[in-house]
């Protein structure tokens, strides 16, 4: 079939929308029709330049979907055509060592989502002008009106909910509210850092709002984002002006000299040496900080400014977070009960919305730093 769909080139290029030829769903794969996708920063750094795929190849990005299934493949049984589902950027297979330990954010499959082709090695993007292979991405790809992916990689949801707002439970919302809930498990009187009010960031203080912390003090370089940090529940901001001595001390003040019980670092480009520092001296003695935007950078980005004295005398613990430690089949139905409630609010997170002709745009503005939450592509 045909679709259009933007195609990433690669860095510093901007993506052109192409005609694509689709194939139909293999054994265990099942063709979904996008309603809707966020645009995540994580996209954005292979735009930037931040990361590499290992392919090099042409690649549809996109990997906060939700969408109708239009068919499936042989042997497919938890999904129908019709189904309104999301899209799990992190599959789980239900088999392996880790999805039997109850870790499936560290599925055997994750070892693949970067390879470009479906599991029996082959692809279901082609060019159509063409015939050239597109690689696929976190294997949902939803730069694209339709995509092909896995079983493994979708959910079915309650088909009365918009699937404009439940499409950021495939990444960014689950990714910061289960640092918090999951991760952390932070309590009602808790104290709380975070370091970074994006769409994670913010999804993070509605999840120690609702977790009942006593303080949730939030840090941002812009002002804009500290306001939405706000209106989602942090007591306290703080704003960042490239002074990591300057932010502690703050930090320390609102705290009474002690630091948090806990901080998170949700930014994750190349300000992360500065960011990641905040958050470790944000944190009280016997503290833990939780590392959760970092994991897409160049090599050479990889180093900690962490004062290993400081580890060792104060006893602080340095711990990483994937995909908010969701065990998504079991999560994602809570974040939408929560959404049904009123409990949550994903609506608030959506500061725009755009065609897919627009991606460009989106990337710009998440650049920018300063004028998004989560952007949403919707369509026809």
């Amino acid at each position: 079939m045909r679709m259009r769909a933007a195609v990433f080139y690669g860095p510093k290029q901007p993506l052109l929308v192409e005609e694509i030829e689709l194939d139909p769903p293999g054994e265990g794969e099942v063709l979904v029709k996008l309603v809707a996708t966020g645009v995540c920063h994580s996209d954005v750094h292979y735009y930037a330049g931040d990361a590499i795929l290992p392919s090099g190849r042409p690649t549809i990005l996109g990997h906060e979907g939700a969408g109708i299934v239009e068919a499936v493949g042989k042997g497919v049984n938890s999904v129908a055509p019709g189904d309104h589902v999301i899209l799990s950027f992190l599959p789980a297979c239900g088999r392996c060592k880790w999805c039997h330990r109850g870790e499936p954010t560290l599925c055997d499959l994750g070892a693949l989502v970067l390879g470009g082709k479906m599991l029996d090695g082959t692809y279901r993007h082609h060019r159509a002008s063409d015939g050239e292979d597109i690689d696929n991405f976190l294997f949902v790809s939803t730069f694209g009106e339709y995509t092909v992916t896995m079983e493994n990689s979708i959910l079915q949801v309650p088909d009365y909910l918009p699937l404009e707002r439940l499409c950021l439970l495939g990444c960014g919302f689950t990714t910061g509210f289960g640092a918090i809930t999951n991760a952390a498990h932070v309590r009602p009187g808790e104290t709380v850092t975070i370091v970074g009010c994006g769409g994670l960031g913010l999804s993070a203080v509605q999840g120690a709002a609702l977790s009942g912390a006593g303080k949730i003090i939030a840090v941002d370089m812009h002002e804009e984002k500290l306001e939405m940090a706000k209106k989602f529940g942090a007591t306290h901001t703080v704003l960042n002006r490239h002074n990591v001595k300057e932010v502690t001390k703050e930090i320390m003040s609102i705290t009474w000299g002690e630091g948090t019980d806990y901080s998170f670092e949700f930014v994750g480009t190349e300000a992360s040496q500065e960011t990641q520092a905040i958050a470790f001296k944000a944190t009280r003695k016997l503290g833990t900080v939780f590392l959760v935007g970092a994991g897409v950078h160049k090599l050479e980005n990889k180093t900690l400014p962490i004062s290993s004295d400081e580890l060792i005398i104060y006893r602080k613990k340095v711990q990483g977070v994937l995909y908010g430690d969701a065990k998504f089949r079991v999560d994602i139905p809570r974040y939408v009960e929560l959404y049904e409630q009123g409990k949550i609010d994903l609506d608030g997170l959506v500061t725009s919305e755009f065609a897919l002709d627009d991606i460009n745009t989106c990337f710009e503005n998440i650049l920018a730093g300063n004028k998004v939450a989560r952007q949403i592509i919707r369509y026809p």
